[in-house]
């Protein structure tokens, strides 16, 4: 083929329909800078200059529109994240608009007041291990009783994989249901440490190994220790308290080890 297709299917949209194996695909990951994708553009439309290469060109640019399962938009990543995608004129082309950034994440779509999920899933997918480990649960009723498992399985492998520059949580926020057996309201902004506590409680509900949920506990828990004193003898009484979170004080403190200094600093009991 002519310079011109060879740089546009190798460096700005190469193709990864050929090959599902992991180590062949990463080689195919086209160029995400903003300045050396500029500089293929330039070099690009310099080729292209009369009416042959306009209509190259455009056979090239054309291959990205998703038209369906067999068209280039499918196996580059435009089109593999809602089943309804409607083409937008400059979406496919844009690269502000189409490619991840250059530190290579893409990031999560708001999808009304869902900031608190965003962050929280973003977080949690920079936690490499707990990555990995909810990556490799086996899921046998997706569509059912491990919707929120497979979903959240879905959302960080596009997370890990897309070139796109952001990907869409809608799977998760219809598969998180509340402790009132409805999904989550997108349009209603929702405490973070309370949706954390149901997250995690949905997630754990749906890990049907034991020895899995014990690992699922350890990611995000651990336990607290309740004393009491008694300043007329030597006697220590203590309870054991689970926890998945710590509320720390903010307000005040310089540093974290501040705040958890104030956390586990007594407190005399009169009475």
């Amino acid at each position: 083929g002519s310079l011109v297709q060879k740089l546009f299917r190798t460096h700005l949209f190469p193709s990864i329909r050929e090959t599902s194996s992991l180590t062949a695909s990463s080689a195919r990951v086209p160029v995400l800078d903003s300045t050396t994708r500029g500089r293929i553009y330039s070099v690009v439309l310099a080729l292209s200059t009369d009416l042959t290469g306009h209509q190259g060109l455009l056979s090239l640019v054309e291959d990205l529109i998703p038209r369906g399962e067999d068209s280039e938009a499918w196996s580059w990543g435009i089109a593999q994240i809602l089943g309804d995608y409607q083409y937008e004129p400059n979406w496919n082309f844009e690269r502000v608009k189409a490619i991840r950034s250059s530190t290579g994440y893409p990031g999560v779509r708001n999808l009304s007041n869902t900031c608190y999920l965003n962050s929280l899933f973003t977080q949690l997918f920079m936690n490499v291990e707990f990555r990995s480990f909810m990556l490799s649960r086996t899921v046998t009723d997706g569509d059912a009783s491990q919707k929120l498992l497979a979903e959240t399985q879905r959302l960080f492998a596009f997370m890990q994989e897309s070139w796109l520059k952001c990907v869409d949580p809608q799977g998760i926020a219809d598969s998180v249901i509340t402790y009132e057996s409805t999904p989550i309201d997108v349009s209603v902004q929702m405490d973070v440490d309370e949706f954390y506590n149901l997250l995690f409680d949905r997630w754990e509900s749906q890990i049907p190994s034991a020895t899995d949920k014990k690992i699922f506990r350890q990611f995000y828990g651990g336990q607290i220790v309740q004393q009491i004193k008694s300043k007329e003898c030597p006697h220590i009484s203590e309870r054991l308290e689970p926890f998945s979170a710590i509320q720390c004080e903010v307000r005040g403190k310089q540093t974290l080890a501040e705040s958890l200094s104030a956390y586990i600093e007594g407190e005399v009991m009169e009475g």
